[in-house]
């Protein structure tokens, strides 16, 4: 099996701001330091549970639970904590210390993928005790493309199906056919939208926010997919009046409880989804409102208002979907820390991302991204080029420029932009590289890349960039703050491009 390092980020619709107001949260913003205090109670709860061996116990001073503990290294990793640092040895030995030496024999195909996902969060590699369990969980691949062991009666068991294809891709393993496993699991996506744990079962909330998180790390793309859409809409007719998510199934009660808040959670961010919009609010309730109303003082979660049930499987499951990280905790989704200067709560983090993943833009040496950096007319043409999957086209033209000589790092990229009639030189005949690209300019090569039968609708104004403009607004290709005689930034470069590559993908 060829091992492959991988890095998963997605564009997320989330616009971070930190900014919390009273017991509500305004439209599209992250309650972030609300959010922060919650993870913090959390995980001082969690401290309690943990027993000398390492490991985690259901309750306080019982015996630990190799499943339990698989959940709360996740949640330790995912809260931003170092699971082997000292602040988890309490008698010397930290959770991995408790699993790996853990004598229970592992059997199901779900116990060998949660100790999977929570080694490899931890960064501990894949072997346990002997076993390579990347490679053992890939042999349980079928000739269906389904992941399962005859021997335990899983045949149909979606959910041993979707946590094999999660630890897989949390080991960076190449999932073994994998266009047959993706087949599989939409095979079995129900006429509502929504995956069961097992064919033949009616939909629930929480395995169908599993589902969109394996599809996703099977390529499906939340924009276009159809699967993840319709399995999105499930589980916004499954979203209660107080902004929570039942399991979506009668044994189970209607009563919105943490854990499926949680899935759900997962599933929203894995899908690029902003939990705290409108999109996803009733009554001015969210799911992120409601997990956060189900804590209790101590910083555990209840499952449902005033039920306790598994308060720390409860608790584990809400800190990662409070920290806004889906299913693998290591794979990184939304690219936090990636620059030191960008966080995750800029207007235009998802797209810059996205290129950034694409290869279009990169960062600085010194571990920067610049987001408010101006842009050359050079540097944007390279983006645009780029972004748009243009750049093995063979083109000459940018010859004609006398200040684009043999040699120049950005000549096949002016040669291109100007063969498709994307960009012109400035007055005088010269292509000004290094000169700023303006809003102006900017909109102009944006319109001139959109298809022919949105360019027709193009109008005339008083300058002249105003008809191009005016179309690239009514479009949705111009970013928040748009000033036609400005200098464009590097974060306003990136938002616009990837709106223009949206926009031409859905036609």
């Amino acid at each position: 099996m060829r091992k492959r390092k991988i890095l998963i980020c997605l564009s997320l619709a989330l616009l971070f701001v930190f900014i919390f107001t009273g017991t509500s949260f305004a439209n599209d913003s992250y309650p972030d330091q609300k959010v922060s205090q919650s993870i913090k109670k959390a995980v001082s709860y969690l401290h309690k549970y943990q027993n000398e061996d390492g490991g985690f116990s259901s309750k306080k001073g019982g015996p630990s639970s190799r499943a339990l503990t698989s959940w709360v290294v996740m949640a330790i990793v995912a809260a931003g904590e170092d699971v082997t640092g000292s602040a988890w040895e309490p008698s010397g030995k930290n959770p991995i210390d408790y699993l790996k030496n853990c004598n229970k024999e592992l059997e199901e195909t779900c116990d060998y993928a949660r100790l999977l996902l929570s080694l490899t969060a931890a960064k501990q590699g894949t072997m346990y005790r002997g076993i390579d369990l990347a490679a053992k969980i890939a042999s349980f691949q079928q000739e269906s493309g389904q992941f399962f062991q005859p021997a335990w009666n899983e045949h149909g068991m979606i959910n041993s199906h979707m946590w094999s294809i999660l630890a897989l891709a949390s080991a960076g393993y190449d999932i073994p056919d994998k266009d047959k496993a993706k087949k599989w699991l939409l095979k079995h996506q129900n006429e509502d939208g929504g995956f069961g744990w097992v064919e033949g079962t009616y939909s629930d909330t929480d395995d169908t926010g599993v589902a969109i998180q394996a599809l996703v790390m099977l390529g499906e793309d939340p924009a276009t997919s159809s699967a993840i859409k319709k399995a999105l809409k499930y589980l916004k007719d499954c979203q209660q009046k107080d902004g929570g998510f039942s399991c979506g199934n009668d044994w189970m009660g209607n009563e919105s409880n943490s854990a499926s808040d949680a899935w759900v959670l997962q599933g929203l961010f894995a899908a690029g989804e902003n939990p705290v919009s409108e999109k996803w609010s009733v009554n001015g309730k969210n799911p992120v409102s409601h997990l956060l109303s189900l804590q209790n003082s101590d910083g555990s979660f209840y499952w449902k208002e005033g039920v306790t049930s598994s308060p720390v499987k409860m608790t584990a499951f809400a800190i990662m979907a409070l920290a806004g990280k889906p299913h693998p905790v290591n794979i990184d989704y939304c690219g936090k820390s990636m620059f030191s200067d960008l966080s995750s709560s800029h207007w235009a983090y998802a797209s810059i991302v996205k290129l950034v993943n694409a290869k279009v833009l990169s960062g600085y040496p010194d571990g920067t991204f610049k987001p408010d950096k101006s842009v050359t007319r050079a540097e944007f043409t390279k983006f645009m080029v780029c972004g748009l999957g243009l750049e093995n086209v063979v083109s000459y033209s940018a010859g004609k420029f006398p200040d684009i000589p043999q040699g120049h790092w950005a000549r096949k990229y002016i040669s291109i932009a100007v063969d498709k009639e994307y960009v012109e030189g400035r007055p005088g005949g010269r292509f000004d590289p290094n000169g700023k690209i303006t809003g102006a300019e900017l909109a102009t090569m944006l319109v001139r890349a959109l298809p022919p039968e949105k360019k027709s609708q193009m109008t005339e104004g008083p300058y002249w960039y105003s008809g191009n403009v005016k179309l690239a607004r009514e479009n949705g290709l111009l970013y928040p703050g748009f000033q036609a005689g400005e200098n464009a930034t590097r974060a306003q470069c990136a938002y616009s491009i990837v709106r223009l590559k949206n926009l031409r993908d859905s036609i």
